[in-house]
C-alpha cells in the first residue's frame, strides 16, 4: 500500500480542522495553514463531506468543519473516503495463484489486516494532538 498525495492531503486537512474545532475554517485558511494546493482541496474537501466526515457552513463565519468529534474520526475513515481500499500485490495478470508459495499470499494477508485494525484504531484526535510535522507526514508515505 501507497499512501497517495490524496491520502495525506486529506489527513492534513482533517488535522488542521481538529485543532480548530471552534470555529469552521475557509479552504484558504486550510490550504494557508498546512500549505496544500487549494485546487486539490477542494475536491478532497469534497469526498470527504459526501463520506460525511465533514460539513460545510455557509455565511460570513462559514466554511468547513468536522462533523463529528475528532476522538470518533479515525484515520481508516478518512483514508476510506479518499482512497482505494488496502489490496495486496497483484501480479500482471491479477490472479492469486501466481503468487506462490502460498506462504506469501499468508504474509501479505496478514500485513494488511495488521495494517487495516491500526487505521481503524488511531483517532483524528490522536493524531492531531501530535505535533505533525512536514517530515511525519512523509513518514506516513509506506510502501507494503
Amino acid at each position: 500500500m501507497r499512501l497517495s498525495k490524496k491520502g495525506e492531503y486529506a489527513l492534513r486537512a482533517m488535522i488542521a480542522l481538529a485543532r480548530n474545532e471552534e470555529s469552521a475554517m475557509t479552504i484558504t485558511q486550510i490550504a494557508t495553514s498546512q500549505t496544500l494546493p487549494k485546487k486539490f482541496l477542494e475536491q478532497i474537501l469534497l469526498a470527504l463531506k459526501s463520506s460525511g466526515l465533514v460539513r460545510s457552513k455557509a455565511g460570513p463565519k462559514g466554511g468547513y468543519e468536522l462533523a463529528e468529534p475528532a476522538r470518533s474520526i479515525t484515520v481508516g475513515m478518512i483514508l476510506g473516503a479518499v482512497e482505494e481500499p488496502i489490496s495486496h500485490t497483484r501480479t500482471a495478470n491479477n490472479t492469486d495463484e501466481n503468487l506462490a508459495p502460498s506462504g506469501v499470499l499468508t504474509l501479505l494477508e496478514d500485513i494488511k489486516l495488521y495494517v487495516r485494525n491500526k487505521l481503524e484504531t488511531v483517532s483524528l484526535q490522536e493524531i492531531a494532538d501530535e505535533a505533525v510535522t512536514a517530515q511525519d507526514m512523509e513518514a506516513l508515505m509506506w510502501y507494503i
